[in-house]
């Protein structure tokens, strides 16, 4: 029986990340059929031995390079000697490369297969354990997820014990060149997709293959509104009736705090007289699941008289799309003056800021009010604006002991 398969590795210079290194791909053939992926490693153009198809020198990287090559040509004619034993002639390269990868294994748990069984059980748990935005988010991420395989690995799955560090930085750095996303979002999309790494590693029993990864570093800036900022957007005439209405639903979040799905889904069963005869608005938060009660501030229960509507479905104020509320919130911001990204997003943060910090709330209370499930987080936020109060705390303090070390009487 005489050998069919050839394989060859090279550079993808079309591919070279921000570094200056492009990936390693290999190609395997059988006649005209034709197959390649990436290897999941990445090396400098200079330092590729075309003709050897191999890292030159000898230095650790270059060594560990083509080490990690041997070892996939090996393992690919090990599958092509065994399939000349079972099938004689009769294989194909799709069953060299399912073989591979793992395809075609029943048994073996895939990263798609899992993350399709985790949006299945999502989708029967909304409004009970899952908002829809957050299948939303992990419908997204599944996307990116399987445009990686198939742009990048040229799978469409991949089984767990192929999962390995290189192929979760591969993809890290797919998201930030190819899709051009900020470390942020990468870092969350990445969150995802770990969480459901981890639900497979729990199935087979098998270790996580990303113990050695780490976030791409973040620049976080957190973006509220000043008082004085407040007062130029609430007291600005509109002449267009939508601006109004928006102007008024972010402020609502202003002075509630409340996220744009929990606004959004603010019922008259949710405010409640409270202890201490007062106005409360009591819900779940969609997101933590965690039981929020928040005291409704003048300002607040203005808004909540003025388009409170009592439809069918009961919400208190009438729906917008987040998106189209970004928007018109881009356009007011340009109106009105204010040198700020407004979203949403930010009446949340301008709550927790200017309403509630700068007017010397405790933290322990803030974090309560915004629903978060530890202070850690609420501190880890807001620790600019907490630096900020401890500072002007201390120059008043400064200025009291000076005062009465100037009034006190010589001895």
């Amino acid at each position: 029986m005489i050998q069919k398969l050839k394989i060859s590795f090279y550079l993808l210079s079309s591919k070279m990340n921000i570094k200056g290194e492009a990936p390693i791909y290999c190609r395997i053939s059988i006649g005209n059929e034709r197959q390649q992926y990436s290897t999941g490693m990445y090396l400098i153009h200079n330092q590729w031995n075309k003709i050897k198809q191999q890292a030159k020198g000898s230095s650790p990287t270059a060594e560990t390079i083509n080490l990690h090559l041997n070892s996939i040509k090996s393992k690919l004619l090990d599958i092509e000697a065994l399939f000349m034993v079972e099938k004689k002639e009769n294989y194909t390269l799709h069953d060299i490369y399912s073989k591979f990868t793992g395809a075609n294994q029943e048994s073996a748990v895939t990263l798609i297969q899992v993350f399709k069984k985790k949006i299945d059980s999502m989708e029967k748990l909304i409004g009970k354990s899952y908002s829809k935005g957050t299948l939303t988010k992990f419908k997204e991420v599944f996307a990116h997820t399987l445009d990686y395989l198939i742009e990048i690995h040229n799978i469409k799955d991949i089984a767990f014990t192929h999962l390995n560090n290189d192929f979760i930085q591969g993809f890290q750095e797919y998201l930030l060149v190819n899709k051009n996303h900020k470390p942020a979002t990468i870092n969350k999309i990445i969150q995802r997709v770990c969480q459901i790494v981890w639900i497979g590693v729990n199935y087979d029993g098998a270790k996580y293959p990303f113990r050695n990864y780490k976030p791409l570093k973040e620049v976080k800036q957190l973006i509220y509104l000043t008082e004085e900022e407040i007062k130029l957007l609430e007291d600005f005439q509109f002449a267009q009736e939508r601006l109004e209405r928006v102007r008024d639903y972010y402020m609502f979040s202003v002075y509630t705090g409340l996220a744009y799905n929990e606004a959004f889904e603010l019922k008259e069963e949710h405010i409640i007289k409270g202890f201490d005869n007062q106005l409360w608005i009591k819900m779940i938060r969609l997101k933590t699941q965690r039981e929020i009660n928040i005291p409704l501030l003048p300002q607040a229960l203005k808004i909540i008289q003025k388009y409170h509507q009592a439809g069918e479905q009961g919400y208190i104020l009438p729906t917008i799309s987040n998106q189209k509320m970004n928007s018109y919130l881009k356009e007011i911001a340009e109106i009105v003056g204010i040198k700020k990204k407004l979203t949403h997003h930010t009446a949340r943060k301008t709550f927790a800021s200017t309403i509630l910090l700068y007017n010397n709330v405790p933290i322990e209370i803030v974090s309560k009010l915004l629903g978060h499930a530890n202070i850690s987080i609420t501190q880890k936020s807001y620790a600019e604006v907490v630096n900020k109060n401890v500072s002007n705390h201390m120059l008043q303090l400064s200025k009291q002991l000076e005062s009465k070390q100037e009034h006190k009487e010589p001895l």
